[in-house]
C-alpha cells in the first residue's frame, strides 16, 4: 500500500501532464479557408502543386483532410503520421507530399 498524496502533490502531477500536452505539437492536416491545397515533393522541393481533396472530415468544428489525389497519378493518398504528409505508394518507389502553404 501506499501513502496518499497530499492537495500540492496531485496540483503538482496535474501541471507536469498540462504542460506535457501543451508542448505537444499538432500536425493535423487542417483544410485552409479558401480550399486550395498545395504540396511539395520530399525529394524534389523544387515547386508547389496544386492538388485536388478527395475526403474531409470535421473534428472540432475544423475540416481535417483525411485524403488528397497524387499530383502524379491521381490516386488516392492517405496522411501518414509517422512522416507527417501524404504518401503514394503505386509509383516504383514511395512518394512523400508535404503540405505547404500558399
Amino acid at each position: 500500500m501506499g501513502r496518499r498524496q497530499t492537495m500540492m502533490e496531485k496540483y503538482k502531477i496535474q501541471m507536469k501532464a498540462y504542460r506535457k500536452k501543451r508542448m505537444k505539437n499538432d500536425s493535423t492536416p487542417y483544410l485552409p479557408s479558401d480550399g486550395n491545397v498545395y504540396v511539395i515533393d520530399s525529394l524534389d522541393p523544387g515547386k508547389k502543386m496544386q492538388v485536388q481533396v478527395v475526403k474531409t472530415k470535421v473534428k472540432s468544428q475544423r475540416k481535417i483532410i483525411e485524403s488528397i489525389a497524387c499530383p502524379i497519378c491521381g490516386n488516392e493518398m492517405f496522411w501518414d503520421h509517422h512522416w507527417e504528409a501524404f504518401t503514394c505508394l503505386k509509383h516504383g518507389k514511395k512518394a512523400i507530399y508535404e503540405l505547404v502553404e500558399k
